[in-house]
């Protein structure tokens, strides 16, 4: 349930309750045993998008689809073998990308499910973001890593360092260059980005991009450059898109983002003083100060906030909470 006021509750894609078993990652026939595992189950990845099964009563769940069955029927579609995310309970689950599956629906077709339940002929690929709205917070964290994995192996086939091809390796956590005079290994990215909503008094600072829906405005967000902290990073950004000078700058909690492949590290940023925004329009469309009391009250906000699945909403609503 969303509560703003709890400070320990994980962010929407986070807290996956998995064992990700780093020890044994090395071991190839440990690897081999969980992949072919009776219980071994994975999620599906089609083209950046997860697949998800309609159930009773508008619920929606995540396809965990037989590892087993799967490899016999998409085994030659696939660019790298089933990329091992974990235990849960004692089961193995995998992520799969079946990317270059044409006939979706046939390949779904063939495949056995452990619900009697689920439609499969209801299955289709969601665009994640749609997707973790539904899902429960576990597999929305599940198929979140997976989809990171997915992305990153299919942008990484070729060594950065000499060009050759590389090989996924560990389960899918490395990917070594073949060439015997390189051999460099590749590891998968996640590239720090701050977020953070600046206030002054009860005033906060909220801007939009010209990709957001109508009328949506959330807080800024920029990555981090080579040879900055965190906190510098917050005030640099804040300095060159809105024009502000920012003090205090306080960690609230971070998210795995993976759109494609982020961390958002969520702040409070305070501003030392108010004033008219400078705006960069290369980064942000529009800008403005926003009131607590009118983000309160639907009916005095002049702007519609981000979706509760992001941490741009948890931080903003932690501080509409406040007072």
């Amino acid at each position: 349930m969303y509560d703003p006021y709890d400070p320990d509750r994980p962010n929407v894609l986070a807290g996956l309750r998995i064992d990700r078993a780093g020890r044994h990652r090395r071991d190839d026939a440990w690897l081999s045993a969980r992949q072919t595992a009776p219980e071994a189950r994975t999620v599906l990845i089609w083209r950046d998008q997860t697949v998800v099964v309609p159930m009773g009563g508008g619920a929606v769940v995540a396809l965990l689809a037989d590892l087993a069955g799967l490899m016999q029927v998409a085994h030659d579609l696939l660019d790298d073998p089933p990329v091992y995310l974990g235990d849960v309970d004692g089961r193995p689950l995998f992520a799969v990308d079946i990317t270059r599956v044409e006939d979706l629906a046939g390949l779904l077709g063939g495949l056995r499910l452990d619900d009697p339940a689920m439609d499969i002929a209801a299955a289709a690929p969601v665009d994640l973001r749609q997707a973790a709205s539904t899902l429960d917070d576990q597999q929305a964290a599940l198929v979140a890593y997976g989809r990171a994995m997915a992305h990153w192996h299919r942008r990484h086939r070729f060594c950065g360092v000499c060009g050759a091809p590389t090989e996924a390796r560990q389960g899918g956590h490395v990917r070594r260059c073949t060439s015997e005079t390189c051999g460099t290994e590749h590891f998968p990215r996640t590239d720090p980005a701050v977020i953070m909503l600046a206030v002054k008094d009860d005033w906060c600072v909220l801007g939009r991009q010209p990709r957001f829906p109508a009328g949506m405005y959330s807080t800024l967000a920029g990555f981090l450059e080579p040879g900055e902290s965190l906190e510098e990073c917050v005030r640099r950004e804040m300095m060159e898109e809105v024009g502000l000078r920012i003090g205090r700058v306080s960690y609230r909690h971070s998210q795995p983002w993976p759109f494609p492949a982020s961390l958002m590290v969520g702040f409070r940023a305070e501003v030392l003083e108010g004033g008219p925004l400078d705006i960069d329009h290369h980064e942000l469309e529009d800008a403005l100060w926003v009131h607590r009391d009118e983000l309160r009250d639907p009916e005095l906000s002049p702007v519609t906030l981000p979706h509760r699945i992001s941490i741009a909403r948890r931080l903003i609503d932690e501080w509409m909470a406040e007072r």
